[in-house]
C-alpha cells in the first residue's frame, strides 16, 4: 500500500514545496480625475464598472490626500512614497524644482531590482522623462516629443504632446502581451484634464451642451464624465486581457488619481490649490488572496502607496519613507490617525501665471486630519484658511479666524513638517531644455508664459504658531518655546 501511493505522495510533496508565483503590479494613476465621479464613490448611473469591480474585490479608501494638484509632483509622491520636500520634485516648470532626482528610490527601480520586467504606458507630457520618471524602467511609452525648429522657435511637437485612453490602453496591451513575469505596469491616462482628445461619438451624451464654432467639443461637466468614463472603459480592456491570460488572479492593483479638478466648485475650474476637489482622490487596492475588511473611512495618503506594495510583496524599501503601509487598514487592523500635507509653490513655478490674477494662491501649505484642515497662505497668513472638515466637507465656512487652538495645532504640524520653499529653483543641471518644455506644457493648455513669477522678489521671516509677535529672519525655533518657526512674508 506504501509503495502504490509513494508516487502520487512525492508529486504532492513537490507541488506544495513550490512557491505560488510573485504577485505582478498594475499602477493605474487617472489624470485629473475627482473621486465623486466614480461609481465606487457614489455616482450614479454605473460609470465606472471595472474601476468599480476593483473596488468591490479590494478596498476602497474614502478620504486619500494627494500631496499636490499639479501632475508632476503629485506623481513624484505616488512613486517614491515621499513627501513633496524629500523628493524634491516641487514645481512644473523653473530652472530647478521639476525634475526627481536619479537617485530617489522608485517602485520602478525598487521592482527591477527584484527582477521584475518594468513597464510604463503613459498618456501625456507632465510624465515624460523631462521630469525625471524613466529610471528603472525597461520599457517607458511616454510622451516625449521632439525639438523641431531653430533658435528661439525650437518647439514640441503638439501632436504628440498627449494621446487619448484607448491608444493607451492598446499600447499596454502590447507591452505586457509577452512579458515575462512577474512585471510592473504603470499606465497613466490623461483623458479628463481637458477636451482635446475626447471619447467617440457614442461615448458621449446627447445632451453635451458645449460646441465650438467649428463643432469642437468645449469643456464641460458633460464631457468631463464622459471621458473618466471612456477611461474606465478603455482600462476594462487591459484588465479583460489580464483575466485571458490568468495573470489576473497574482496581479495587485491600485488605482489613483494624481489630483482632482475645481470644476467650479469654490469658483476654479482647474487645479493647481489645495481644495478637497482638488486634492481628495479615489484610491482603490485590490490585492490577490487578501480579503480585505471593508472600505476605509481613515485618513490616508498616496505616499502611502509605495510602502503598500512593498509590504505585500516582502520588499525592504532601500531608504526610509515618509509613508505608512496601508495593508493593517485593509486587514481591518485599527492603527493611529494619520496627518496628510500637501503644498503648491505656485509662486515659483514659471507655469503658474494664473497667480497674477489669483494672488492668494501663491504658496499654499496644507496639514490635515480626518477632521480639520487648514490652508496655510505663508504670503498673507490673515487670508489663511480652516475647515471642519466633520461637519463642512465641502469647504464653505472659514474657521480659520474662529478657532484659533485647531489652527495653532495644524500649523505646528507645518513647522515639524518643514516643507518650506523661500527661494526661486536654481538650476539642476539637467540636461533638459527649459525653452521646449514650457513650449510642450503651453500647447497641453498650461497657462505659462516662460517669465520668472513676480514672487521671485518676495522676502520672507519666520515666526511662531503660538507667538505671533516673535518675527526672526533666519529659520529655527521660537524663543519663547522652542518650538520650530512656521515662513511668513517679511514686512516691507
Amino acid at each position: 500500500m506504501g509503495t502504490r501511493w509513494a508516487p502520487l505522495a512525492l508529486l504532492l510533496a513537490a507541488s506544495c514545496s513550490r512557491e505560488p508565483p510573485r504577485m505582478n503590479v498594475v499602477l493605474v494613476t487617472l489624470d485629473t480625475t475627482r473621486a465623486d465621479y466614480l461609481g465606487a464613490y457614489g455616482r450614479p448611473g454605473d460609470p465606472t464598472p471595472t474601476i468599480d469591480a476593483l473596488a468591490r474585490e479590494g478596498t476602497r479608501f474614502d478620504l486619500a490626500i494627494s500631496t499636490a494638484a499639479v501632475t508632476p509632483v503629485s506623481h513624484a509622491a505616488i512613486l517614491t512614497g515621499l513627501g513633496n520636500r524629500e523628493h524634491g520634485l516641487r514645481v512644473l516648470s523653473a530652472q530647478g524644482g521639476f525634475r526627481l532626482a536619479p537617485g530617489v528610490p522608485t517602485l520602478a527601480t525598487v521592482l527591477h531590482d527584484q527582477g521584475y520586467r518594468t513597464i510604463a504606458v503613459h498618456s501625456a507630457f507632465p510624465v515624460s522623462s523631462t521630469f525625471g520618471f524613466g529610471n528603472g524602467f525597461d520599457v517607458f511609452e511616454s510622451v516625449e516629443g521632439e525639438l523641431q525648429g531653430e533658435g528661439s522657435r525650437r518647439t514640441w511637437d503638439v501632436a504628440k504632446f498627449q494621446r487619448r485612453s484607448d491608444e493607451t490602453t492598446r499600447l499596454a496591451l502590447d507591452a505586457v502581451k509577452d512579458a515575462r513575469e512577474p512585471f510592473f505596469l504603470w499606465i497613466h491616462y490623461w483623458d479628463p484634464h481637458d477636451g482635446v482628445q475626447v471619447p467617440p461619438k457614442e461615448y458621449l451624451p446627447k445632451n453635451l451642451s458645449r460646441t465650438g464654432e467649428n463643432g469642437e467639443v468645449l469643456p464641460s461637466l458633460d464631457l468631463y464624465a464622459a471621458e473618466v468614463s471612456y477611461v474606465d472603459a478603455q482600462f476594462g480592456r487591459l484588465v479583460a486581457a489580464l483575466r485571458a491570460s490568468g495573470a489576473y488572479d497574482h496581479t495587485l492593483f491600485v488605482v489613483v488619481a494624481d489630483h482632482g479638478e475645481g470644476l467650479g466648485d469654490h469658483a476654479w475650474e482647474h487645479h493647481r490649490i489645495l481644495y478637497q476637489e482638488e486634492i481628495r482622490v479615489p484610491l482603490v487596492v485590490r490585492v490577490p488572496g487578501v480579503r480585505p475588511s471593508g472600505n476605509v473611512a481613515s485618513l490616508v495618503g498616496t505616499i502611502d502607496i509605495f510602502p503598500t506594495v512593498l509590504d505585500y510583496l516582502g520588499v525592504r524599501a532601500p531608504k526610509p519613507v515618509t509613508g505608512k503601509s496601508l495593508r493593517g487598514l485593509i486587514e481591518g487592523r485599527a492603527e493611529p490617525p494619520r496627518i496628510a500635507f500637501a503644498d503648491q509653490i505656485n509662486g515659483y513655478d514659471w507655469n503658474a501665471r494664473m497667480v497674477d490674477d489669483h494672488p492668494l494662491f501663491d504658496f499654499l501649505y496644507c496639514a490635515m486630519d480626518a477632521d480639520w484642515k487648514l490652508i496655510y497662505r505663508p504670503s498673507r497668513p490673515d487670508r489663511s484658511e480652516l475647515y471642519d472638515l466633520a461637519h463642512d466637507p465641502a469647504e464653505t465656512r472659514n474657521l480659520f479666524q474662529e478657532r484659533p487652538a485647531e489652527v495653532v495645532r495644524l500649523e505646528k504640524e507645518l513647522a515639524r513638517r518643514d516643507a518650506w520653499v523661500v527661494a526661486p529653483f536654481e538650476p539642476d543641471g539637467a540636461n533638459v531644455d527649459p525653452d521646449a518644455a514650457r513650449a510642450a506644457l503651453t500647447a497641453l493648455g498650461y497657462a505659462g508664459s516662460g517669465e520668472p513669477p513676480r514672487a521671485a522678489e518676495l522676502r520672507w521671516a519666520w515666526t511662531c504658531p503660538e507667538h505671533k509677535e516673535v518675527r526672526v529672519a533666519e529659520r529655527g525655533r521660537c524663543p519663547s518655546c522652542n518650538a520650530p518657526l512656521i515662513l511668513v512674508r517679511r514686512d516691507p
